[in-house]
């Protein structure tokens, strides 16, 4: 016990790594930036380490801090549920997942009552994120993400997202393939055929504000461009776009799982040659020390399993083409 740091020398540096600055991390612990300093400098010295780089505007975890970081992370939450079990109450672990606004609304939320009922322990908390993954700030402990991995071969639509603020330490666990698929109501096509790419002039364009480039990169995939006069609306999200389409309003432009779980009886009519394969996939993005702990551990597996029936259900369904 003669090596234990300080305790709130301790409580200083967490909130400064998990917040990476001494501002916000004097304001949640209610006191002076240079008193959370002056404690940060303390552990550094009682460690024999330093923790931080501190540069002009912001500050960085050295490896050293980052590898202790998480390991005082897990220390302070077994105290927590330590006095939980002492008060008596059952501990329920939580998860906060970072999900792109269509997977959450179109794919997970649908599914996410059957992991509920099966991990009643497990309270998980969906987040619904545009951004990149920050593990870091943001405090969350996994992401549903869409792109390519860094290194990665670009292969089909182009797709740039990035998809994490920092990949040091993030596992990537793939959900499935992105791909965009376009589809119109057959009362639409009926007035108005679509047989080749120029027959799209004579229809509405449905644009998602998530990805406003993606008919121009589709159309030139296929040898088309979106002309001076093309008629279009935009919605801001998926889901929009899609009940657009089912009210044949005009055709959309999706990504063909969120399609697939938004239209599983396939009343719109999938043009062309079906769905066209972009350069990213759908990630589940993990820490990579939270990577095996038990709740993360089994609501990964479920996910991958979910994922992979949905795959299956897809290459299993007719697709009606036109």
């Amino acid at each position: 016990m003669k090596k234990l740091p300080p305790l709130t020398a301790l409580r200083a540096f967490e909130a400064t790594a998990r917040l990476l600055s001494f501002t916000a991390a004097a304001n949640e612990l209610h006191v002076t930036q240079s008193a959370v300093s002056r404690q940060v400098r303390i552990l550094e010295e009682h460690l024999q380490h330093k923790l931080f780089i501190r540069l002009t505007r912001r500050i960085e975890l050295t490896p050293q801090g980052e590898s202790y970081y998480w390991e005082v992370r897990q220390a302070f939450e077994k105290i927590c549920d330590a006095g939980s079990r002492l008060n008596g109450r059952k501990k329920q672990s939580r998860l906060s997942v970072a999900v792109l606004p269509g997977v959450a609304a179109l794919w997970l939320m649908p599914r996410l009552d059957s992991f509920w009922r099966e991990n009643k322990d497990i309270d998980v908390r969906i987040v619904v994120s545009t951004g990149a993954a920050d593990f870091r700030r943001s405090q969350i402990d996994m992401a549903i993400q869409v792109g390519a991995l860094p290194g990665a071969r670009a292969k089909g639509l182009p797709l740039a997202n990035r998809m994490a603020v920092d990949w040091h330490g993030v596992h990537a666990d793939a959900l499935f393939p992105d791909a965009l698929v376009a589809l119109c109501h057959a009362r639409l096509w009926r007035r108005h055929p679509i047989l080749a790419i120029g027959d799209l002039k004579q229809h509405c364009l449905i644009h998602t504000a998530i990805r406003p480039d993606a008919w121009a990169t589709w159309l030139r995939e296929h040898g088309g461009r979106i002309g001076a006069r093309q008629e279009a609306i935009e919605c801001s999200q998926y889901a929009m776009a899609l009940q657009a389409a089912m009210h044949g309003e005009g055709i959309a432009l999706v990504p063909s799982v969120l399609a697939d779980s938004f239209d599983p009886e396939h009343r719109l009519r999938r043009l062309f040659n079906g769905p066209t394969p972009s350069s990213g996939q759908y990630y589940l993005l993990t820490p990579a020390e939270r990577y095996e702990d038990t709740p993360v551990r089994r609501f990964r597996e479920w996910l991958i399993a979910q994922a992979k029936e949905t795959s299956q259900d897809a290459d299993s369904s007719p697709i009606a083409r036109c």
